[in-house]
C-alpha cells in the first residue's frame, strides 16, 4: 500500500546468467565486474541501474574487498540516455566520475586510475515456474500461451491473458476459499516499468494472508527498503534483504503462514507468524505479526481468504498455488 545511503546488493541464491539477449530497457538492471582501485588493487564489484525518469538513470556501484584491512568503495552516480548509450557524469564521494553504459557494459572512472568495469547480467528467480506438488490447492493454473482459469477468485473483472497470467483490473480480488495455516504459498508476479513514478506510486499491489496481513508488492529494485517496499510486512517490518529484481521480470513469493491462535473470547492468544522468500531469498524468518497491517484495530480471525490488491497498476500474476498447513 504505502512508501542515499548505499546498501549491499543481497541476491546470493538467484540464478545468474550473463546477458546475451536484448532487454526491454537497454540500461536498467544489474551488473557485475571489477573495481580498479589503482594500478595494483582490484576488487569484485556490482552495480544496479534504476530507471528514474524518461531516459534518466540512478546508478549505485559497490566494490567489496576480501581483505578486512582494505576498504572497498561505494558510489552513486547518474546517467542520461544519448542515442544508443547512457552517459555518466556526476560527483560522488568528493570526486567527479565520468563514463557510459553501452552494449551491456558499464564503465565509469575517476581520478588516479580509479574505475569500475562491469557487464550486465540477467538474474531470474530460481523458483520461477515452480510446479505445484500433489495435493496442492491450485488457485491460478499456469500454462504458457493459455488463458488461466480465474474461477477460484471473486473478482471476475481481472483479465485472463493469453500469456497465461491474470492482470489486475477494477478492484482487488480474493480467493473464494478461506484458509488458516499455510505450509507453502507460491505466486509469481510481474511489474511494469513506471520510471516517472516514485514510492507507493511505483507498481503497487500486495498479497494479503487471511485478508489482513499484507506482504507488499512494489517496484523496489535498487532502493534502500522500508516496511512499505517490496517484501515488506506492510508498516510492520522491512525485509532482511533487498531481493527485488528489475521491473519487466517475473518474480516469486514463497510464503509459510501460521494463522493467529485465539482465546474463547476472541482475543489473540498467539500472534500470526510468517516466513517469506522473495525470488528464492529468505527475507522474513518466522516473524510474529503484532496486528493486521491495513487496520491495526481489526478483529483477527483464524481463517480468511487470500487477497491480491488493486492499486491502479497493470500488474500480472501467474502460477498461484498453496499447500495447507
Amino acid at each position: 500500500m504505502t512508501r542515499h545511503t548505499a546498501i549491499r546488493l543481497v541476491v546470493p541464491t538467484l540464478a545468474l546468467l550473463i546477458a546475451s539477449v536484448g532487454w526491454a530497457d537497454p540500461f536498467m538492471g544489474q551488473y557485475t565486474g571489477t573495481f580498479h582501485a589503482d594500478s595494483m588493487i582490484q576488487m569484485p564489484a556490482t552495480a544496479v541501474v534504476v530507471a528514474e525518469g524518461e531516459d534518466h538513470y540512478r546508478i549505485r556501484l559497490e566494490a567489496t574487498s576480501n581483505d578486512p584491512g582494505r576498504e572497498g568503495a561505494t558510489i552513486e552516480v547518474y546517467a542520461s540516455r544519448s542515442g544508443f548509450e547512457a552517459l555518466i557524469g556526476s560527483r560522488s564521494g568528493g570526486y567527479h566520475w565520468h563514463g557510459q553504459i553501452k552494449d551491456g557494459r558499464l564503465s565509469v572512472a575517476s581520478a588516479y586510475g580509479t574505475r569500475f568495469e562491469l557487464n550486465k547480467v540477467v538474474r531470474k528467480s530460481p523458483k520461477e515456474g515452480l510446479e505445484p506438488p500433489t495435493g496442492a490447492v491450485v488457485l491460478l493454473p499456469y500454462k504458457q500461451g493459455t488463458k488461466p482459469d480465474l474461477s477460484a477468485w471473486t473478482n471476475q473483472e481481472w483479465k485472463a491473458l493469453d500469456n497465461g497470467a491474470m492482470q489486475v483490473s477494477k478492484g482487488s480480488t480474493t480467493t473464494k476459499e478461506r484458509f488458516g495455516d499455510i505450509k507453502h504459498l507460491h505466486l509469481e508476479f510481474w511489474l511494469p516499468l513506471e520510471p516517472l513514478n516514485r514510492g507507493q506510486g511505483r507498481c503497487n499491489s500486495g498479497v494479503f494472508l487471511n485478508d489482513q496481513y499484507e506482504v507488499q508488492i512494489l517496484d523496489s529494485f535498487g532502493l534502500v527498503e522500508t516496511s512499505g517496499d517490496c517484501g515488506g510486512l506492510y508498516n510492520v517490518k522491512r525485509p532482511d534483504a533487498n531481493a527485488s529484481l528489475p521491473p519487466l521480470t517475473w518474480q516469486t513469493y514463497d510464503i509459510e503462514f501460521r494463522a493467529p491462535r485465539l482465546n474463547s473470547d476472541g482475543t489473540v492468544k498467539e500472534q500470526p507468524r510468517i516466513t517469506v522468500y522473495l525470488n528464492g531469498v529468505k527475507i522474513h524468518d518466522n516473524v510474529a505479526i503484532p496486528h493486521p497491517t491495513a487496520n491495526p484495530n481489526a478483529e483477527q480471525k483464524p481463517t480468511g481468504p487470500i487477497q491480491l490488491q488493486d492499486h491502479g497498476h497493470p500488474i500480472q500474476f501467474r502460477n498461484i498455488w498453496l499447500v495447507k498447513g
